[in-house]
């Protein structure tokens, strides 16, 4: 029965992912953005089977959880938002408010549901949370104040997001995993002379990659 759990969120996150792009659509600065049709572009359809691969690995090492499975409907919600993330940095390097405040909005009702139902279990979970959510705020707000604001704000306050919702227990992997690939790519278009030292580059669809190499790490 469990199997439907899986099965609905495979379905869900792609309807979620061009519904939240659609709504927002209007909010992007380059025309060719506001025009874009969701899931059309390679890039939105790698990106979104990493993801459900991702999806996928985390249920089974959750142990074939139902969706009332906190955890994971927290993974699972936050693995939507990165996808989501991961193609506005990559399209217009923002990270958009609106959809991070609706991340903090769910965040609270999935963690009230969790105290109203297993209080027992939200305490288990709550110091976790708090050291994801320290780990991120130390790790992303220092880079942003060493690097006199070059560093993007979005990403901070998506950095907490994450903290919050993936925990001590996944966001360290995933940071370090995606700061890994970042250098690396930059290093290689550096030597192919793509990108010079003075070029930004976004930030997000790499943290993307790092979440899903910790949920494929089970």
């Amino acid at each position: 029965m469990n199997y439907l759990t899986i099965i609905f969120c495979m379905l869900a996150l792609p309807v979620i992912y061009a519904g939240t792009i659609s709504i927002y659509q209007s909010d992007f600065t380059q025309e060719e953005n506001q025009k874009r049709i969701p899931l059309k572009s390679r890039d939105e359809l790698i990106a979104l089977a990493l993801a459900e691969l991702a999806l996928v690995r985390v249920w089974f090492s959750l142990g074939q959880c139902s969706i009332m499975n906190f955890e994971f409907l927290q993974l699972f919600v936050m693995l939507a938002g990165m996808l989501v993330f991961c193609m506005t940095d990559l399209w217009e390097k923002i990270v958009p408010n609106k959809i991070l405040l609706v991340l903090m909005l769910l965040w609270v009702i999935i963690n009230g549901m969790r105290m109203v139902k297993d209080l027992s279990g939200f305490v288990r979970a709550a110091p976790s949370m708090f050291i994801g959510f320290v780990f991120s705020a130390m790790c992303f707000g220092g880079t942003y104040l060493l690097s006199k604001g070059s560093f993007g704000a979005g990403d901070v306050k998506l950095s907490l997001v994450m903290g919050l919702y993936l925990t001590g227990e996944y966001v360290t992997g995933a940071v370090l995993y995606g700061c890994i690939i970042s250098a690396l790519y930059s290093v290689i278009m550096l030597i192919m002379k793509k990108i010079s030292k003075k070029d930004a580059i976004p930030f997000v669809p790499f943290l993307f990659l790092g979440v899903v190499i910790r949920y494929l790490a089970g």
